[in-house]
């Protein structure tokens, strides 16, 4: 008998662009496959490309879009000053969405929800169905490293009355729903030491498309890039940092290198930097990032503010790229994969090293392709959640 699941995200799915699009869209065409009939409910801003969403339903059987306004959603949010909620979770609250969701499931019958990240529950809680939440990578640890990186006091505060309610509230949605699914072991060993009622905490990893991202491997030049989402700030930190710490020390000894950072919605302070060091360059949005990764020798995530897995990093082990990361970036996403630069002097002469050494950079290649194929792919993953599932509904 077909199951009907209800999906409830504040992202659009679509495109494939970021790391939570592409996993909620192959998480979700993968269920589909199997047989489910899938209802997503979402927010949409003017950015979002709806159209193309409503064109590709590969991944849902039915799409209900919700305008968001980015500014209404900032005075929402100043619920928070008052109310145990977290402020990231009162900013995606919206009125609209809320009664498409109980529309919804006061006249279909659906069997299971699916919340992707704690800022759905507020739309899930009072309904007695049975839960998922998708946490993926807990916001606990996110702000706990914000706190340690952050210097001034009132900065400080902030953040630790913010860290005070994602903990809470982290705690009481392991509480109140049926399952919570984190993207890496650390995420989870981490939950562990603060939530009351653990035993439903899941892992199910992140992959990438490793057709899609098929090995690359060039040969001439001496290029490092990073790839993000610019909106998100530890990403601009990270490339800020890079860019005016250790990039110089990699020029010093290869006076050709070239740091390409590529995504959509770049920051000024990253154009800023651009002009204070030569040899950087900024792409913006792109449409496919393969044509910008293709005559870079190393990747690199300077990331120290950063829970869960690195979509960045799957990406690059799929093409075989070589990556430099922190100890932060790579905890989780088999660091025996992965360079490790320990600080700036360490960090620029592990990329200096793969830089200059083609065979290292060959058989580091082949090592990080061979095991993606192997062990992670979008098939696999969507048997795990199919599991899951059925083990939800059975139990």
């Amino acid at each position: 008998m077909t199951k009907n699941i209800l999906y409830v995200t504040t992202k659009l799915p679509w495109p494939l662009i970021g790391g939570d699009r592409i996993h909620m869209y192959n998480c979700l065409r993968e269920l589909k496959k199997r047989g489910y009939n899938i209802t997503v409910v979402t927010l949409v801003t003017e950015d979002d490309d709806l159209d193309g969403a409503l064109k590709h339903d590969e991944f849902y059987t039915k799409l209900l879009p919700v305008e968001f306004n980015k500014n209404f959603a900032y005075l929402g949010a100043l619920r928070a000053l008052y109310k145990k909620t977290p402020f990231i979770v009162e900013y995606f609250y919206n009125s609209k969405m809320q009664k498409v969701i109980d529309n919804e499931l006061k006249h279909n019958k659906y069997d299971l929800v699916i919340g992707y990240m704690i800022r759905s529950l507020p739309y899930l809680e009072k309904h007695k169905i049975k839960k998922i939440i998708h946490i993926c990578d807990t916001y606990t640890m996110l702000y706990k490293r914000r706190l340690h990186e952050q210097r001034k006091l009132f900065d400080k505060l902030k953040i630790f009355v913010e860290y005070l309610k994602v903990r809470a509230y982290e705690n009481y949605t392991c509480k109140i729903t049926d399952k919570q699914v984190l993207i890496s072991t650390p995420d989870r060993d981490f939950m562990l030491n603060f939530v009351e009622n653990p035993n439903n905490l899941v892992v199910i990893n992140w992959t990438t498309d490793t057709d899609y991202f098929s090995p690359q491997f060039a040969e001439t030049g001496n290029n490092i890039y990073m790839v993000g989402s610019w909106q998100y700030i530890p990403n601009t930190e990270a490339a800020v940092y890079f860019a005016k710490n250790i990039f110089p020390l990699v020029k010093a000894k290869i006076s050709d290198a070239k740091f390409r950072i590529i995504g959509a919605n770049p920051r000024k302070e990253l154009y800023e930097v651009a002009n204070e060091v030569s040899g950087i360059e900024i792409t913006g949005r792109v449409d496919d990032v393969r044509d910008y990764t293709k005559d870079c020798k190393v990747s690199v995530c300077p990331t120290k503010i950063v829970s869960g897995m690195q979509t960045k990093i799957l990406e690059a082990l799929s093409m075989g790229i070589p990556i430099v990361a922190t100890p932060e970036s790579a905890k989780g996403v088999w660091e025996d994969l992965i360079t490790i630069g320990y600080n700036d002097s360490d960090f620029a002469d592990k990329v200096v090293q793969l830089l200059n050494n083609k065979d290292l950079r060959k058989s580091i290649s082949m090592k990080s392709r061979d095991f993606i194929v192997n062990n992670l792919t979008w098939e696999k993953i969507g048997e795990q959640w199919n599991q899951l599932i059925l083990e939800v509904l059975n139990g």
